[in-house]
């Protein structure tokens, strides 16, 4: 009799670890091979004919950025965004609120500089490089072939300040530090201004900064452009924290 219980109990233990194996065998399958897809690395997307971009993305055919450009505008190597021109605008996206569509700043056939940490969906098209960049990687558009400072737009929520200068002591008495840089990193004299922020109506207010207002502001973007002896910064509306005029 106890020889027979203790069999079934031998049985039952079995049963249950046989179930435990094809339950774990069943879930390796299902869960395990797409950890092991997302390790391969993916073949470049290939798209006959025309791509529509959703939402906030513009889709931009990649250009190969120049060190100096023949306008004499500066990219440094370390700190080089990329460009390209963009062939495809989506239609924005609307407020969670409201519902109304807040409008695209970035149109077709504008060339552009967008930051380097945008553009990681790669599409080839027509035999060339596209890249979906959302509208907020966007630092600046131009006309033309190349991004002479007076065809230099911005877009939406983007302002394009000229650094200031430091000095051992400034026009209103702050003493900075001997060992400064050449030119400040955090104020300087706005000279491009992209359009306001949309409200949840679809009122577009007007940007906090205009044209030759100078501001203070947090950081600005990656890219530093410098023409002759000056230098340019992008900088976010949202960054700027105080202004005047000089």
């Amino acid at each position: 009799m106890a020889n027979a219980r203790r069999l079934g109990r031998i049985c039952l233990v079995a049963g249950v670890a046989s179930c435990l194996l094809r339950s774990l065998a069943f879930t390796g399958l299902a869960g395990l091979q797409p950890w092991a897809s997302r390790g391969r690395s993916l073949a470049a997307l290939k798209v006959d004919g025309p791509v529509e971009p959703l939402g906030k993305f513009v889709l931009v055919k990649q250009a190969q950025a120049e060190e100096i450009t023949k306008a004499g505008l500066l990219l440094p190597k370390s700190e080089k965004p990329k460009e390209g021109e963009v062939v495809a605008v989506g239609p924005g996206e609307a407020n969670a609120e409201s519902g109304v569509m807040v409008p695209m700043s970035v149109q077709v056939g504008e060339k552009v500089l967008y930051s380097k940490y945008g553009g990681s969906e790669t599409i080839e098209r027509e035999g060339e490089d596209h890249v979906l960049v959302r509208e907020d990687d966007v630092l600046l558009k131009y006309e033309g072939d190349e991004p002479l400072l007076e065809k230099i737009s911005m877009p939406r929520g983007k302002v394009l300040v000229k650094l200031m200068r430091k000095e051992q002591e400034t026009s209103f008495g702050l003493l900075l530090s001997e060992g400064a840089a050449e030119q400040t990193t955090t104020a300087g004299e706005v000279v491009a201004v992209g359009p306001g922020v949309v409200l949840a109506n679809g009122e577009e207010l007007p940007p906090p900064v205009e044209v030759g207002d100078m501001v203070r502001f947090r950081y600005g973007d990656e890219v530093n452009l410098d023409v002759g002896d000056d230098t340019f910064t992008v900088v976010g509306t949202s960054n700027c924290i105080a202004k005047w005029r000089s």
